[in-house]
């Protein structure tokens, strides 16, 4: 896992015309400075087009991955608005391991294994508060920090001291109100891991929003499967073709950073503009006034919509647009640029969630494994907004669980018209699983795209190369 800049010259970055120019070409003319986040590029160009299916669906594989993946890396596990008070705790399940974070104290937080020290008792099924951490089967006790309060009998228990008998506990950090686990002892700080992130970051202020509207959907596909759907934008033509004509799909930017420490993937997709696969009739004009309305529809219904100058940069326009009426619901500047208002930017952290850098779609993902089925997984998403100025913070949104066969659009209003989209991704979710299985054996492999599946290819590299450690 070299830090070496590695790029391949040879490939096209991209696919644009002067009408409808690529990621790079349309931040350049943003109305203010462009934005550290844009102007960085990644340290890494992946090879590796061919990945065998056996990954998406093998038990052996499944084992290994919970072994030398899920076990050695850094994870988001909660939200601190999650468990706001003293005490709050809540539990992070990947695959059949488990673990729970709890406040401890204001500004503390502890991670333990889910497991009683007694005989291996799950100590918190669900979000909680105590005083304390109490077993329900026998009634050993710990504080809240791990450490050992009471266990009934200890006369019995002579080698369960005050030494030997704190909670088994892993490694917790925390940025811009994440909070992240990691099992491994000798893991490189998080600050490392996350590398770009906190910068790009820093003027989105995650810190300062809270979690809005949330649900986590049982998917029927592999958890690497569910990740990959939405690592490129490739397939943006097939999936939601309604969105060609004002999303720059072929036009999107893929950068990877990538250290000894940890790696991150940017597929970052231009908005309020047309794709190279649109028609013609779709104008850079009409693609801002389709975004405009989007976002009217969804985030500002009381706000009128402005008629574009047909003499000005459309895209600057859809962006100040955003921006004023995001002020005023907010009560407050915003220092994003036009970019950040607009596009999809989003921020992919190995091995399992994703950050959105969007004012437009300001969301989190977090894709974990079933319990015992690696055809299954667990697609989880949060919307992260601010709170007008001078108001308390609001509550985080639990989860609601949606199974299989129900739709994202029906069980989660929040997410509005999101609904619809998520559930165009899922429908393709078991006709992928299937697909891998059904795959012929002389060719067990897929076939990627040199640059728009480029964190597909290098995540998939990734993970073969911790699971041969």
């Amino acid at each position: 896992m070299s830090t070496e800049t590695k790029f391949r010259p040879a490939i096209t970055r991209g696919f644009g015309s002067e009408e409808r120019p690529v990621a790079r070409t349309l931040w350049d003319r943003d109305s203010r400075p462009t934005a550290r986040s844009l102007t960085e590029r990644g340290n890494h160009d992946p090879d590796n087009q061919q990945v065998d299916y056996k990954r998406y669906y093998d038990e052996g594989y499944f084992k290994l991955e919970l072994e030398k993946l899920w076990l050695k890396t850094w994870l988001f596990a909660c939200r601190e608005e999650d468990i706001p008070k003293v005490g709050d705790r809540v539990p992070l399940e990947v695959g059949p391991l488990s673990f729970f974070i709890v406040r401890s104290k204001e500004d503390e937080f502890h991670a333990f294994y889910n497991s009683c020290l007694h005989r291996g008792t799950a100590l918190c099924a669900k979000l909680e508060s105590s005083g304390s951490i109490r077993c329900p089967y026998h009634g050993w006790e710990w504080n809240n920090d791990g450490s050992l309060k009471f266990i009934p009998s200890h006369w019995d228990f002579v080698a369960m001291t005050r030494a030997s008998g704190s909670l088994r506990e892993v490694k917790v950090a925390r940025w811009g109100g994440f909070v992240f686990i990691n099992a491994d002892p000798n893991c490189a700080p998080l600050t490392e891991a996350l590398q770009v992130i906190p910068e790009h970051f820093q003027t989105f202020d995650p810190q300062n929003r809270y979690t809005a509207a949330r649900f986590r959907k049982l998917v029927l596909a592999n958890w690497k499967i569910a990740q990959e759907a939405f690592m490129e934008s490739y397939h943006l033509y097939a999936t939601h073709p309604e969105a060609v004509p004002y999303n720059g799909d072929s036009q999107t930017q893929y950068d990877i950073w990538s250290n000894e420490a940890g790696h991150v993937g940017r597929n970052a997709t231009p908005s309020a503009v047309p794709s190279m696969h649109a028609s013609s009739s779709a104008t850079p004009h009409l693609a801002a006034e389709v975004y405009m309305a989007g976002m009217q529809g969804w985030h500002y219904p009381k706000e009128p919509l402005p008629k574009l100058d047909p003499q000005a940069d459309p895209r600057v326009q859809a962006a100040r647009w955003h921006r004023e009426v995001w002020e005023r619901a907010y009560g407050r500047p915003s220092p994003l640029a036009d970019a950040e208002m607009i596009d999809s930017l989003l921020y992919f952290f190995f091995p399992h969630s994703t950050f959105w850098l969007s004012e437009s779609l300001p969301f989190t993902y977090q894709f974990t494994p079933h319990a015992s089925d690696p055809n299954k997984s667990y697609f989880e998403v949060r919307m992260l907004l601010p709170w007008p100025k001078g108001q308390p913070r609001p509550p985080s949104s639990p989860a609601i669980e949606i199974s299989p066969e129900e739709r994202v659009q029906d069980k989660a209003p929040g997410f509005n018209i999101l609904g619809y989209v998520f559930d165009q991704d899922m429908s393709n979710m078991p006709l992928i699983q299937k697909g891998c299985r059904a795959a012929d054996p002389a060719r067990h492999h897929s076939q990627l795209g040199r640059y728009q599946e480029f964190i597909v290819q290098y995540w998939n590299a990734l993970f073969d190369k911790y699971l041969s450690a």
